[in-house]
């Protein structure tokens, strides 16, 4: 007589999963993400995904903490330079290179995010302008750190700094979509980063 056994559970490797999850939120946005999406991507069903990462909502969460990780640590390490030209040339650089590397841009995940959530994903969407927020306030603690140490010109307009920088960063990532030539988008780049740099004295002023 033949023995019937109970299947074991297929395992599967939880990073991955998020990854191919997080690739869904960032192609389709958080409320075009089915679960069947979400669930044929990461290559589970849903009890698994229930199971492992909690539901829709608790997954978008761990996704874009893998994002912020990821995405964020060339960013974050481009603030800690001393000088602020090269702080500055580093971010717009390093924004470009990843734009120009990347074969399907896909932009900003908060970006997006904070701009396609409906009504009903306030809370997401909540989520991702307070995450705008805090990249704001990054640029302006930055600026005004620069100040603080005879970095800038005397009459430079902190507010300003931040907000040009924050609109041509999001610029570079939006129009990455469109695949401009790499070369186009470094010379972007090159040309927001050069603006600032008028407000910044030279090495020998300081």
């Amino acid at each position: 007589m033949v023995r019937l056994t109970c299947g074991r559970p297929k395992s599967f490797d939880k990073e991955i999963a998020l990854e191919k999850a997080l690739d869904v939120f960032w192609t389709q946005g958080y409320d075009g993400a089915s679960l069947k999406d979400l669930t044929q991507a990461m290559g589970i069903n849903k009890p698994s995904m229930y199971a492992t990462f909690g539901n829709k909502e608790q997954l978008y969460f761990q996704a874009v903490e893998m994002y912020k990780n990821r995405e964020g640590a060339p960013f974050f390490s481009a603030l800690e330079q001393p000088q602020i030209r090269d702080v500055i040339e580093t971010i717009f650089s390093r924004t470009a290179e990843a734009k120009c590397s990347n074969e399907k841009n896909k932009g900003c995940l908060m970006i997006q995010s904070s701009l396609a959530c409906s009504d009903e994903s306030s809370v997401v969407k909540i989520s991702a302008l307070k995450m705008r927020a805090e990249f704001i306030q990054l640029i302006q603690n930055r600026f005004e750190r620069a100040a603080n140490d005879g970095q800038l010109v005397q009459n430079a307009d902190i507010q300003v700094m931040t907000h040009y920088a924050v609109t041509m960063l999001d610029g570079l990532q939006i129009h990455s979509i469109d695949s401009p030539p790499p070369e186009m988008l470094e010379s972007v780049a090159k040309i927001a980063a050069e603006h600032l740099f008028q407000f910044c004295l030279p090495l020998s002023s300081q």
